[in-house]
């Protein structure tokens, strides 16, 4: 199938630029690592008020920190085709036959597998600071988080495209990061936010990523807030490619 091959072919493209050139992917690992070895013993402070004991402090930071990465990997994807469109190569995509579907999904595909290996390794870090890795739930979590990417990413390549300049699409992405991360719970769980902010953070797609994920890391998978928030992602990320593959037929027309 001639849409199938053309994904494979510019995932491979932009996988290549990520083997030619490791250090994002270190960067991307680094980063997680720092919040877990300066803020996770921070937490250790309210440990006993009924949302952490000693025992369970990482493994309720953790998943917050895996969802962290996920949307920070996708939210900040539009500066590559930024920079694609200044060099001229979306200007050759326009006289190919290439599917506009398989423009996009051929760097989200890279970012969704730069992501499992991030997180993967950084699970396996996390153990010896007192992570407990389930492996089914983990599983699952992993697909979760995947969602959480491909609808980021796919939002961001989309918004890169269409406004064509870092200075304007900065903005966009800073207004959104800090609201949807703070609202998330993904460095302290939103139980500890009064009752209004609760409210508030139901209208955050990624809040309800958050809190499945903090279950299926301690491998809890039959669980209303596990089946919320596919309810909330599949939706949700089958939205945004599809706005997303329209912005891309329209801007490579």
């Amino acid at each position: 199938m001639k849409v199938l091959t053309d994904v494979r072919l510019l995932f491979w493209r932009k996988m290549l630029e990520t083997l030619r050139n490791p250090v994002y992917m270190l960067t991307s690992l680094s980063a997680p690592v720092i919040y877990l070895v300066l803020f996770a013993p921070l937490l250790r402070r309210v440990a006993g008020n009924g949302v952490f004991t000693s025992g369970n402090v990482v493994d309720t930071f953790v998943p917050g920190l895996l969802a962290i990465v996920a949307f920070f990997n996708g939210l900040f994807a539009g500066w590559g085709i930024i920079d694609e469109l200044r060099s001229g190569v979306v200007e050759r995509f326009r006289v190919t036959p290439t599917s506009r579907f398989a423009l996009l999904a051929g760097p989200v595909l890279r970012d969704l597998v730069n992501l499992l290996v991030t997180v993967v390794f950084f699970a396996v870090i996390a153990i010896p600071f007192g992570f407990h890795l389930h492996l089914f739930g983990f599983a699952i979590l992993l697909l979760l988080i995947s969602l959480l990417l491909v609808t980021t990413s796919s939002f961001a390549n989309a918004m890169g495209l269409i406004l064509k300049d870092e200075d304007r699409l900065a903005p966009i992405v800073q207004g959104i990061n800090l609201p949807v991360l703070l609202l998330a719970g993904m460095l302290l769980p939103m139980s500890l936010a009064p009752q209004w902010l609760e409210v508030v953070a139901h209208f955050n797609p990624a809040y309800y990523v958050v809190e499945a994920a903090r279950l299926l890391a301690a491998g809890d998978i039959a669980k209303a807030k596990v089946a919320q928030a596919f309810l909330v992602m599949v939706p949700l990320t089958v939205f945004v490619m599809a706005w997303a593959t329209r912005a891309y037929n329209r801007a490579i027309a």
